[in-house]
């Protein structure tokens, strides 16, 4: 039970941020929030039915098997590719990162369950305790490092970016032109701010009812046995 124990503590919180980090990526309302909050429209010039139409091409891509990302919006100029190559390049490189969170969410999913079940099965009744403990040392250990981060980022959340890109791809593709280039027009730094807290804060969420519910069940065994 401790070796269940120890591999459910440290995949727990990884799953949950890998499937949260694919729920934010995928959601209308942090694009809507973002052409609100940061202006998007007067930056680009671009209505927010064409920055809608370019959010949900940039989706279909991270879904589908194309290599390169073609994001086509309507000007005045009639049609036109958003992104340069740089920024093409780029974004084969942000698939591939997506694809991996993809990965790592359903194989930790998978490793979980089957320690539930084994756990299940060993020590029905005594399951839920241990889940409970595990859950709150893991707890201990991930919210230390999920605040540290959270602190860092209002901080200097450019220098988490910038470490982040660093850790995450072998090119230098990422640099782009803020004033020029239609990736950081679209999604300025702040943009990935409020997703990193968001994708923090639905983790702490989804953590704290687990714990919960795990803690009620270890009560309802106990009472059952008294």
């Amino acid at each position: 039970m401790l070796m269940l124990g120890v591999v459910f503590a440290v995949l727990l919180p990884v799953f949950l941020i890998a499937i949260n980090v694919g729920y934010v990526t995928d959601s209308d309302w942090l694009y809507t929030y973002n052409w609100w909050r940061n202006g998007i429209p007067e930056r680009t010039g671009l209505p927010v039915s064409e920055l809608d139409s370019a959010a949900d091409q940039i989706k279909d891509y991270f879904a589908n098997d194309a290599e390169r990302l073609d994001v086509r919006v309507n000007t005045s100029q009639g049609e036109v590719s958003l992104f340069d190559e740089r920024e093409i390049l780029h974004m084969i490189d942000v698939k591939d990162l997506m694809r991996l969170v993809a990965a790592v969410s359903a194989w930790t999913g998978i490793v979980l369950a089957i320690c539930a079940v084994v756990g299940l099965t060993i020590r029905r009744r005594e399951f839920f305790a241990s889940l409970s403990r595990w859950l709150r040392w893991c707890a201990l250990v991930w919210g230390i490092l999920i605040a540290a981060v959270v602190v860092i980022a209002i901080i200097d959340f450019t220098w988490i970016f910038t470490q982040f890109h660093l850790l995450s791809f072998a090119n230098d593709l990422w640099q782009l032109d803020p004033f020029r280039h239609y990736l950081l027009l679209l999604f300025p730094e702040r943009f990935f701010l409020e997703a990193t807290l968001s994708i923090a804060l639905l983790t702490v969420i989804e953590f704290t009812g687990l714990y919960v519910g795990a803690r009620l069940m270890e009560i309802r065994f106990a009472n059952d046995q008294s």
